[in-house]
């Protein structure tokens, strides 16, 4: 671990620009995962459909189900 972190940390130092650019997307990235956007896997599907599919009615599984990927 300590290797990685050497080389990580030259890399930071040899290339500060790309390395601020990288965090910079990656703070925005959890920033807006935690807000609740989905990020990845969008099936467009939203929130209402979700509640009104056939996969969520009488199951008592809370939601499981209730999307359907292809």
């Amino acid at each position: 671990m300590p290797d990685l972190l050497r080389s990580l940390w030259l890399a930071i130092r040899r290339w500060p620009i790309y390395a601020g650019l990288a965090g910079l997307g990656l703070l925005a990235f959890v920033g807006a995962g935690l807000r609740g956007y989905r990020l990845l896997g969008d099936d467009n599907e939203s929130t209402e459909t979700a509640r009104n599919s056939p996969g969520t009615h009488g199951g008592g599984h809370a939601g499981h189900g209730a999307f359907y990927h292809k």
